[in-house]
């Protein structure tokens, strides 16, 4: 599995498993919000979005590289007081990812860069988007 993947799957993994207010629904795959039940929220896509990639600095060995990508996760409410449930989400999933900001040792650092509002999405639900960067080090075709 590449590392990318890896520090995906691991957020996935430590959002599945995290407690009040838990996840109820982790995925990686489109969440289609008409047809989960209200017992399935909240609800998290977890996807991994753009990445930056540079040679890395003089201090590291030759064919490693420096790479910050963003993983974004998208997580969904429905309700009473949407706007409560959202900034809880938001606590809870950014207190579930600086535990660990290393992403189980395949990372250097894990950061919450930007939060937004969906004010598009059906009045039933509402969204927030948490953009982590992920910083990692790899060997050059290896990533």
């Amino acid at each position: 599995m590449s590392i990318r993947n890896d520090i995906t799957q691991n957020i996935v993994d430590l959002l599945t498993d995290s407690n009040d207010p838990k996840p109820i629904y982790v995925t990686r795959e489109t969440i289609d919000l008409e047809n989960l039940s209200r017992q399935q929220f909240p609800a998290i896509l977890v996807r991994s979005g753009d990445e930056i990639r540079e040679e890395s600095t003089m201090q590291q060995p030759a064919g490693l590289r420096r790479s910050i990508f963003n993983v974004i996760c998208e997580c969904y409410v429905t309700g009473s007081e949407i706007d409560l449930q959202r900034n809880d989400i938001v606590e809870r999933v950014e207190e579930v990812l600086e535990a660990d900001r290393t992403r189980g040792g395949v990372a250097v650092d894990t950061r919450l860069s930007e939060v937004t509002v969906n004010q598009e999405i059906d009045q039933r639900y509402g969204q927030v988007n948490l953009n982590f960067e992920v910083e990692y080090i790899y060997t050059r075709g290896a990533a």
